[in-house]
């Protein structure tokens, strides 16, 4: 209702705004959570993996700039996957938000991808603390969650579920921050097959 009637205060339009979008964000995740459970699959397409990370980027960027922190996209834009692209790009959207709460007073998340034999490998590293040593093991399963007030640790969890459905898989690497390393087909497997949710 406020983004309709055009409010005069420029603030009042920013945060109508900013409720807008995080609605829709909990609009994806719902409908991620409900697709996971009940193993619905939709259309893949061929996509430019730099514009869906670029798309999931932007849409991080104005908590990036409230905290000094830098998104830097240096995924070439020659690599081409078919995926679902609203799904991938909540994937990465939720690895990038995953490292500003991680980097409150700053910092930078380096974003690279290559192509290896018959897939492409993205790596997401961030310059914070790193992943707390007692939840690496259990970092993808449902509701494990550390430093987060308000998280219920399901992020990662559907993130990997997403990455799974499309025939790849996701995992941490050790780093001096937190990189987590995502792999997708380059071509679409037709014989993929639902993996179990979570």
């Amino acid at each position: 209702m406020l983004m309709e009637i055009d409010p005069a205060p420029t603030q009042v339009k920013r945060l109508a705004t900013n409720i807008y979008r995080a609605a829709g964000r909990m609009r994806e995740l719902l409908t991620d959570l409900a697709d996971a459970s009940c193993g619905n699959k939709s259309t893949s397409v061929i996509c430019k993996i730099r514009d869906v990370i670029t798309a999931a980027s932007e849409a991080a960027l104005p908590a990036a700039e409230k905290q000094s922190v830098q998104i830097l996209n240096d995924v070439p834009s020659s690599i081409e996957i078919p995926l679902e692209r609203s799904r991938l790009k909540r994937v990465f959207f939720n690895l990038i938000t995953n490292a500003l709460e991680a980097m409150p007073h700053g910092g930078k998340i380096g974003i690279n991808a290559r192509k290896a034999d018959n897939c492409v490998l993205i790596e997401v590293e961030d310059t914070g603390p790193g992943i707390p040593r007692g939840i690496r093991d259990r970092l993808f399963e449902p509701f494990v969650t550390a430093g987060k007030d308000h998280g219920l640790g399901l992020g990662l969890a559907l993130s990997r579920q997403i990455v799974l459905d499309h025939g790849g898989d996701m995992w941490t690497e050790p780093a001096a921050g937190a990189r987590f390393v995502v792999r997708l087909p380059l071509k679409q497997d037709a014989d993929v097959s639902q993996g179990s949710p979570f």
